[in-house]
């Protein structure tokens, strides 16, 4: 890894639109040779307890990076993320990501890369694809369908481009078909496809149904993006949205344990609260081959991982760069699943910017799985997936 020291000459920033058409800082950072960068940060709808939400306004970060004597100083990216790492809990972890991004963009471009991250000469090769098809929880935008669940997933087991794509077009088509005439009711405001009984197995039943009747069951495992933490209060996990059950820890464990078996699960990404440490150890060991992924439960964090591989919570991780809070954090956190023999899932946030520095990260670093959101109505992943064919085409 070649990690040059740069001169920061100033630092500004500006309010831009999100995917969710809401305002976000956007940082500017100019360096004393002239180079410019700019970085913004995405965000997420359902956070982890490890994402603090305490931030201060642009102008007020500036004017204390001044104060620190930051600008005009030479400096590596590690050691301007020490610095923004340590200022996190007064900046925002969100504002700290957006400004190492923007450095990172002015001291970087495409005839450094390589030797930034440490990548040698050889073909990049692009990650297989974990296609959000379905929502469901209290965010449903995009084939909403009433379930706890936030998102059903298709992963696919190769990683043609062309090929993952044309069978999301085709799995997509299949879906919204069936769709159309489904009931519908209201979750949050928001109109989700309703099926014959409140029950998440019906949802993985319809998906399953529709991979099967186009004949790509052996292309493609499920994945199901549980966000355990949203359905955890006082004790018990309740569902909600469809049974409005309350189940003890032991009763939540047997239920993913038995959809597990019956549906012959491939991935389940955050099955339980982030400090439920008994039951993740316990579907990690005895989840039949599905294998159990840590989003909010690590939160991008290099430490976390590490702990929660020795201690057999996980079999992979999920990575996610604000999350991290610096562009050095999230280069860590990856390598700490990397050589922990986790396995290592990039991904988008669901409020996003048009960055594409996910893209840069996976392919560089070799990630074998980028999770992306629904292709025809989030176009930011359309952007990204377009920077991963022109990374790693020949």
């Amino acid at each position: 890894m070649v990690d040059e020291k740069r001169a920061i000459k100033s630092i500004s920033f500006r309010r831009v639109l999100n995917s969710h058409v809401e305002f976000t800082n956007e940082f500017i950072v100019e360096l004393v040779d002239g180079s410019v960068g700019l970085g913004a940060a995405p965000q997420g709808e359902t956070i982890s307890i490890y994402e603090d939400k305490r931030t201060i306004d642009g102008a007020g970060i500036i004017e204390k990076i001044n104060t620190d004597g930051v600008v005009g100083r030479e400096l590596t990216q590690a050691e301007l993320d020490g610095y923004l790492d340590g200022k996190i809990p007064e900046f925002g972890r969100n504002n700290a990501y957006a400004l190492s991004l923007a450095f990172f963009n002015a001291a970087n471009t495409a005839d450094t890369y390589r030797a930034f991250f440490g990548c040698g000469e050889e073909r990049l090769e692009p990650p297989a694809l974990c296609m959000n098809i379905l929502n469901g929880g209290w965010h449903a935008y995009t084939n909403p369908v009433l379930s706890d669940f936030h998102e059903y997933i298709l992963v696919a087991k190769n990683n043609n481009i062309e090929e993952m794509i044309a069978d999301h077009a085709r799995v997509q088509s299949e879906v919204r078909k069936r769709l159309k005439d489904k009931e519908k009711v209201y979750v949050s405001g928001n109109p989700v496809n309703r099926f014959e009984t409140e029950d998440n197995r019906e949802v993985i039943e319809f998906l399953l149904g529709v991979v099967s009747d186009l004949g790509i069951e052996n292309k493609y495992d499920m994945w199901i993006d549980a966000s355990g933490g949203d359905l955890y209060r006082d004790g018990v996990y309740t569902l909600e949205i469809t049974d409005k059950k309350a189940r003890s820890r032991d009763e939540f464990l047997k239920y993913w344990l038995d959809i597990i078996e019956q549906f012959h699960l491939g991935f389940l990404e955050d099955p339980f609260q982030e400090q439920d440490y008994d039951n993740w150890r316990e579907v990690t060991s005895n989840g039949m081959g599905c294998r159990i992924i840590g989003d909010n439960f690590y939160s991008s964090d290099a430490a976390r991982i590490e702990e929660g591989a020795a201690k057999k919570h996980s079999h992979g991780v999920l990575l996610k760069p604000n999350q991290a809070g610096t562009v050095t954090a999230i280069i860590d956190a990856v390598r700490s699943a990397q050589k922990n023999d986790q396995i290592a899932v990039t991904s988008h946030r669901s409020i996003s910017t048009e960055s594409t520095f996910l893209s840069l990260l996976t392919c560089m670093m070799g990630v074998k799985y980028i999770k992306i959101g629904p292709l025809y109505t989030d176009y930011s992943s359309v952007v990204r997936l377009n920077e991963i064919i022109r990374l790693t085409e020949e």
